[in-house]
């Protein structure tokens, strides 16, 4: 299965995720904030990257572009109604929370098979 990085800043969302994908059997590694996130990706190396839009700091539209820049295929979430309508636009795969989360894994999944950004 693949090795992910999950980006939330929400301990107890990033606890659930990290469990149900860890449970599909997936490697996961987690961030709570863009920076924490950016020294995860200059050390391990990740195949997909799952991030949230609305963190304090850098946002996570901005690291979903450097992800991609790296060739990790990004998926963004938010729960916000402002950041909804703004993640929503950019060329990322976009979850609004909350979200179901098989729903994830098949898109994931569909991440996985499509090429890289």
């Amino acid at each position: 299965m693949a090795h992910i990085l999950l980006v939330e800043d929400d301990a107890d969302v990033q606890a659930v995720v990290s469990e149900f994908l860890a449970t599909l059997g997936h490697r996961v590694i987690s961030a709570a904030s863009a920076e924490q996130a950016r020294l995860l990706l200059a050390n391990e190396a990740v195949e997909i990257a799952l991030v949230d839009c609305l963190m304090i700091g850098e946002q996570g539209n901005s690291l979903a572009e450097y992800a991609s820049s790296l060739g990790i295929p990004t998926i963004l979430t938010s729960g916000d109604p402002h950041y909804i309508e703004i993640c929503s636009e950019h060329p990322f795969p976009f979850l609004a929370k909350p979200f179901r989360l098989a729903n994830l894994g098949e898109l994931i999944e569909q991440r996985l098979l499509k090429s890289p950004d």
